[in-house]
């Protein structure tokens, strides 16, 4: 598979970025009949070029004039080389210089400068230039980068200016395939015969035809009907390469600009961001705490509130840890770069005055904003992935964090975010759920640990009756809440709190009116246990074990359903942990699909009579796991 860049223009109007490419590529970036009438550019174009090595070069040509700098922003987000166009004929501009900063804050890293128009001047003038050229870029990552003279129309220099971009391209890292699949939408629109059709960079991961793949913020799910690469029918399509995807299921209007592709299950809109953020030297004031800006990350944009952390202002060329507050969702992953643009030009620049880096996409709330930057913050900026995969997980508490959260909050691909969880599980600076599929600090297990023994103890008094009581019962007694989950593992780190089964307890507490370890109370467990979800009545269990005293019967099967050890839904007994995993796959489900009916519960809990289907659908709404909406479940929210 031959190696694959992105590289994007960038520069003033009329500086003959769009003739450039279409000199090189043979491709006209202009499409726009208004385009071709005004002779601008005005929204994005896109061509291809296969350099001499093999490298296929994807090419972003962007507009130069002021008013379209959003859709040039929206175009910068996802290239790997910068072509800086600089006219012979004019030098170095307003939007050459806004470009340039837009490229160093979203961390391009190498390019090169195209000197362009070169037969309208002579020799001397056109070194003239190039001296002032180099002038404008020393001190930034352009600073050592080749200056080529071209011309569009004589063709002067277009295999030097080739030559370069292949010796960059060489050197150039590009997107990582291993990320998660990201597609941020440029451009949206609808074939006759074919459907809603959608253009954009692959930022991460890979995409095939067939699969299914979310559009958010929206959030329809669609099918992919097919690819293009370039031109070309493919199969596939992986991170760095530009990719048209026809989707199937879902009306253009639903995919604007802004819109991200992603596979279900992995992302999620956010209308907040901790951020670590650059205010630009020309700007003339210090940027305010709760400065209203306009938010520009891959091809979304929203207007926005930033909110400085231990600092009141930044000033010209400083950096600040900041909350972005946005007005609208949008959809991020750690480490992705945005720009800020102000309401009013910056003179000889224009309109942007900042832009940084994104920390955490799913921000916890913070109290006392003003008044310092939390060392959580801090590690989330750090360059090492077990530092920041630390911070991801205490910042989450009591929620927690799955690997694949954790993974988009660290800004890297699931298998390395995996990896190093691992490690930290085994210093024990993290702990893992008993399905290793959830994460809690250290502390965070500490600290609920203390507070369950205390809700344990709480339950005692209140029940004195009662062997033990289930995590969920426990988990409902802190305050906030917290995670059942947590709570059992929290609990098996006290000493002085016991388990026996699904039920935990105080052994100080404990009553000895039923021996659950009795012969009775396992035949008991033991039948429940191996009928599942085709539960029994008290009266079929009876029937079924036989047992020689009825009240003695009786009463150990009341208590445990007391213990937890047995689930009665209605004068249905189930067994705890049939219940526990048809919750796992129902939430999946939920998760999926969104909504669940009563045949599809059915199917999910193995083709069970609906004598159970009913009463299990009635636990799961009473114990706040699903909603019934019409003849529908939908998950609740928090679930």
């Amino acid at each position: 598979m031959s190696k694959k860049v992105i590289v994007g223009t960038a520069g003033h109007i009329d500086h003959g970025k769009s003739a450039l490419v279409r000199a090189l590529t043979g491709i006209d970036p202009d499409r726009l009949k208004e385009e071709k009438e005004r002779g601008i550019t005005i929204e994005l174009g896109f061509a291809h070029l296969l350099l001499p090595s093999g490298t296929l070069a994807g090419i972003i040509d962007v507009p130069g004039h002021e008013k379209f700098v959003r859709t040039m922003v929206a175009g910068a987000a996802g290239i790997d080389i910068v072509m800086l166009v600089v006219a012979a004929d004019e030098g170095v501009m307003p939007q050459t210089r806004e470009h340039l900063d837009i490229c160093r804050l979203l961390a391009v890293r190498d390019g090169l400068v195209a000197l362009t128009k070169c037969d309208k001047v002579d020799a001397d003038w056109a070194a003239l230039q190039e001296e002032e050229v180099r002038n404008f870029v020393h001190g930034t990552f352009l600073g050592d980068a080749p200056i080529v003279r071209v011309s569009a129309v004589t063709g002067e220099g277009l295999p030097a200016l080739v030559g370069a971009l292949d010796a960059i391209a060489s050197r150039a890292q590009g997107k990582d395939p291993g990320l998660f699949f990201r597609l941020p939408v440029d451009r949206s629109f609808s074939m006759k015969g074919f459907g809603t059709v959608v253009t954009g960079t692959i930022t991460g991961g890979t995409v095939r035809t067939g699969e299914e793949v979310q559009v958010l913020p929206a959030g329809p799910v669609a099918r992919v009907r097919g690819l293009q690469v370039h031109g070309g029918q493919a199969e596939t399509s992986s991170a760095g390469t530009r990719t048209a995807v026809n989707l199937q299921g879902v009306e253009q209007e639903s995919v604007p600009r802004g819109s991200v592709l992603c596979h279900p299950g992995i992302f999620a809109p956010t209308k907040e961001a901790d951020a670590f953020l650059e205010y630009v030297p020309l700007a003339a004031r210090p940027l305010k705490n709760r400065a209203r800006v306009s938010f520009h990350a891959g091809t979304s944009s929203s207007l926005a509130k930033v909110l400085l952390r231990g600092a009141s202002e930044v000033p010209p060329g400083g950096t600040a840890y900041a909350r972005i507050d946005l007005d609208e969702e949008v959809v991020l992953m750690g480490g992705d770069r945005f720009i800020l643009r102000g309401f009013s030009p910056l003179e000889n620049f224009g309109y942007t005055i900042g832009g940084g880096r994104v920390l955490n996409p799913y921000p916890p709330r913070r109290r006392g904003m003003g008044k310092g930057v939390p060392q959580a913050l801090v590690d989330l900026a750090s360059p090492e992935l077990s530092v920041r995969l630390l911070a991801a997980v205490e910042e989450a508490g009591r929620k927690g964090l799955g690997a694949k959260e954790a993974a988009v909050i660290a800004g890297v691909a699931l298998s390395a975010a995996q990896d190093q969880i691992g490690r930290l599980v085994s210093s024990g600076r993290i702990r893992a759920s008993a399905a290793g599929n959830r994460y809690w600090h250290s502390n965070v297990v500490e600290e609920t640990g203390k507070e369950c023994v205390r809700a344990l103890a709480s339950l005692h008094e209140r029940f004195p009756d009662r062997e033990g009581f289930p995590r969920e019962e426990i988990a409902a007694q802190i305050s906030g809440g917290t995670d059942p989950e947590l709570a059992s593992l929290s609990l098996a780190a006290r000493p002085e709190a016991g388990v026996a089964g699904e039920i935990h307890f105080l052994p100080a507490k404990r009553p000895r009116s039923v021996e659950l370890s009795s012969p009775l109370a396992r035949a008991i467990a033991g039948k429940i246990r191996e009928t599942g979800l085709a539960a029994m009545s008290k009266t079929e269990l009876a029937d079924a074990l036989r047992p020689g005293d009825k009240k003695e019967f009786e009463k150990t099967l009341d208590a445990l359903v007391k213990g937890g050890t047995v689930v009665r839904i209605k004068d249905l007994h189930f067994d705890p942990g049939a219940i526990g995993g048809l919750k796992e796959k129902l939430v999946a489900f939920l998760e999926k699909k969104g909504e669940i009916t009563v045949p599809e519960f059915k199917d999910l809990a193995g083709g069970i009579s609906r004598k159970y289907v009913i009463p299990l659908l009635e636990h799961f709404d009473l114990s706040k796991v699903t909603l019934r909406v019409g003849d529908k479940r939908v998950l609740r929210k928090g679930k």
